[in-house]
């Protein structure tokens, strides 16, 4: 293909976020189109929604096509690819909708709210033979990547422990509501937690076992603290959707090595050397993550190239299966579940 035209379903809060991705692209000069946005409610297109990532623009060009129904964009409209940004409770069914009308889909995470949503969408893939890439977006983020590099390399020597915190408040901004019905939003654990998850196993490969306690609220898992378990290296990661309102959304990683301690805010990263002056780290020029996980999933289309090395479906299933794994521990009192 030529140039790889999208359709974006679902305009609401992280959408915004992937509308300035393809603003990005165009800017850089990729072969990529935002061509059509389909949004159950037509009121979307034109207000502007605060989120945590607090980075999407309202408002689309006069040239995007518009739909609320994704039958009628289907039957209309004329692309390549679907860029699904739809409440979680919904990935499943759309993905295969879209993969079964031919398109190739890239969807927000969660892949879905259980292992056997995500299997369905893997066979639908292939049986379809089209590319199905899962939104897991730290994969694509400088201040991850750095951290990654670092272990690979023994830049620093080997990694001795790893703390991550991913804090946020109860988000209300959901079409009705939805993140407030655990069983549309799969909690904060779902939702939020399995950010750090997926880095993780990214990271370090498969753990050996897991155990999380967490705190029931509005929602259940609304708060988590997981243990990962890794010969050698201790990992815990903080999940919360009970934070102030006047406390900003926080995403940061401390990670200590033999030689160095590394501390990252999500998009700095600073090194503390046990010898030498503390710096921040050369993370060179890339766009926001989204905007780098959208290029590589065209740059993959243009390619001819259905599989990902970076972030293939299959690893996102086996994320969705540790949340699994991580409720039953909770529901456990922290009881460790090997693996």
């Amino acid at each position: 293909m030529e140039i790889v035209k999208v359709a974006l379903i679902g305009f609401g809060g992280i959408a915004r976020s992937h509308n300035t991705g393809y603003s990005n692209l165009v800017k850089d000069g990729e072969r990529v189109k935002l061509v059509a946005v389909c949004d159950i409610d037509p009121s979307k297109f034109e207000s502007q929604l605060k989120i945590n990532l607090d980075m999407g623009s309202a408002g689309l060009p006069e040239d995007i096509h518009t739909y609320t129904n994704v039958d009628d964009l289907i039957a209309n409209e004329d692309f390549d690819m679907a860029d699904i940004c739809l409440p979680s409770y919904l990935h499943s069914e759309y993905a295969i909708k879209l993969l079964r009308a031919g398109k190739h889909v890239l969807s927000e995470k969660p892949m879905a709210l259980d292992v056997a949503q995500c299997d369905a969408m893997i066979a639908e893939a292939k049986l379809a033979n089209r590319k199905l890439m899962i939104g897991q977006c730290l994969r694509f983020s400088t201040a991850y990547l750095y951290l990654k590099d670092c272990i690979d390399t023994g830049k620093y020597g080997e990694l001795r422990h790893l703390f991550m915190d991913r804090l946020s408040l109860q988000p209300r901004w959901g079409f009705e509501r939805w993140f407030e019905d655990t069983n549309k939003s799969g909690g904060c654990i779902m939702d939020m937690h399995i950010h750090d998850v997926d880095m993780v196993r990214f990271l370090l490969g498969e753990p050996e076992a897991v155990s999380t306690v967490a705190l029931d609220g509005e929602v259940r898992w609304q708060i988590e603290n997981t243990r990962m378990y890794y010969d050698g290296k201790l990992v815990v990661i903080n999940g919360s959707w009970d934070e102030s309102p006047t406390r900003k959304f926080k995403a940061s990683y401390r990670a200590r090595f033999e030689k160095a301690t590394l501390e990252s805010d999500g998009t700095t990263v600073t090194v503390y050397p046990d010898e030498g002056e503390v710096f921040e780290a050369e993370l060179g020029n890339r766009n926001h993550f989204i905007t780098e996980e959208i290029r590589a999933f065209v740059h993959d289309l243009l390619d001819g190239k259905l599989e990902s090395t970076v972030n293939p479906p299959e690893s996102a299933r086996e994320s969705v299966r540790l949340i699994e794994k991580l409720r039953e521990s909770a529901a456990r009192d922290g009881e460790i579940i090997k693996l």
